[in-house]
């Protein structure tokens, strides 16, 4: 049994004075921990005990984003998680080093893509428009409630400094690194109005049915900086056959962006490559820098070995950079996808939950054994 979820489970049912859940079905942890949807047979809420979150923002800030997108995006195609209820654990309830952060939010309509490429024009197009709609509120209220607003100086000088720091490795070939210094010191490149963006754009975030987004999460990394960097992060989970049409379909949503948006979106999506190099480094992990810098002088050959006539921002170089599990800012994630389903979890009573059900078609497994067909009572 996995006694974890049962905790938390327990832990669940005494959250919320109205909301006593008879039964409970263990969900894929998608990087947070461990997670259970709860149900007392009139509502079903999502229990997340936060035991692996790797990110910086907390939950404090993710319940205040959802309070910040619920008053920017009134009418959005989209949703984003509300917090219902949140409480502390100690350590040694779930074995861990520190105390630990439970949560309820309602769920979140649709599945995470997964680890297989976006490959439909529908749901590529679908996201483009999500990311249009986030990208083209006013900053202003984002900024005056304490989240970061980072100017587009301040970004390009990350970048070069990152750049400075992966060339000290000897591990970036020399053309490749002649070429990103003369693109990202490019100045017409960041004369741009930072805007609000997701920040967090992953596999685990977007969540899908087959045809178009239904809902992001992640969303306590919001803040206000470049919308290249939510566009990179979408483009490696999407197929590169279908990456033009994302770029197209975002630029026809959000026809007021700058000129140079798509550019910068390619560049941060090579990028990732060299970011994942300095992690390793950062780690020691000398597998992974060695791996690293075999995927950069692939790279390396990919681009430099191109047709004339092929275009710039060609897939090809976001088909290399999704291959590497990172990100695009200094908030990395890994940027895998998929819309394959998996089956459903049923209580024991045979009724399917009705919300969180398709959320696990999500990949990632729970922290301890698979969940079982069956759902369990706390």
């Amino acid at each position: 049994m996995n006694t974890k979820a049962l905790k938390l489970a327990a832990v669940a049912a005494t959250m919320l004075e109205d909301f006593s859940p008879t039964e409970w079905v263990p969900l894929p942890s998608l990087g947070l921990g461990i997670r259970v949807l709860v149900d007392d047979g009139q509502q079903q809420l999502v229990a997340t005990a936060q035991t692996s979150l790797d990110r910086s923002a907390d939950t404090g800030s993710a319940a205040e984003a959802g309070r910040i997108y619920d008053t920017m995006y009134p009418h959005a195609g989209f949703a984003w998680p509300h917090l219902r209820a949140i409480t502390e654990v100690d350590a040694d309830y779930f074995g861990t080093t520190a105390s630990t952060t439970v949560t309820l939010i309602d769920p979140l309509p649709g599945a995470p893509v997964g680890d297989q490429a976006i490959t439909d024009v529908a749901r590529a197009s679908s996201l483009a428009q999500a990311l249009a709609t986030l990208h083209s509120a006013a900053p202003e209220t984002i900024s005056e409630a304490g989240f970061p607003v980072e100017d587009p100086s301040r970004f390009q000088f990350q970048i070069l400094e990152r750049l400075d720091q992966a060339a000290s490795t000897g591990q970036v070939p020399a053309a490749l690194l002649q070429h990103w210094e003369e693109e990202f010191e490019k100045v017409a490149l960041w004369r741009f109005l930072a805007t609000p963006i997701h920040g967090a754009i992953d596999e685990t975030s977007v969540y899908t049915d087959q045809e178009r987004v239904l809902a992001l999460s992640g969303i306590e990394r919001l803040r206000v900086s470049d919308p290249a960097i939510d566009l990179a992060a979408a483009s490696a989970l999407i197929d590169p056959a279908a990456v033009p049409t994302f770029f197209s379909e975002y630029r026809n949503s959000r026809p007021r962006a700058d000129e140079h948006v798509i550019t910068r979106a390619e560049l941060l999506a090579e990028f990732a490559v060299l970011d994942w190099l300095l992690e390793a480094v950062d780690s020691g992990d000398q597998d992974a820098i060695q791996d690293a810098g075999e995927l950069l002088s692939s790279f390396n050959n990919v681009l430099f070995s191109k047709e004339a006539s092929e275009p710039k921002g060609a897939p090809t170089e976001t088909t290399v950079a999704s291959s590497a599990p990172t990100a695009t800012s200094s908030d990395q994630d890994s940027n895998p996808a998929t819309d394959v389903p998996t089956e459903q979890p049923e209580s024991d009573t045979g009724r399917t939950p009705e919300a969180e059900s398709v959320i696990d078609e999500g990949t990632t497994e729970p922290d301890e054994s698979a969940p079982p067909e069956d759902s369990q009572r706390p």
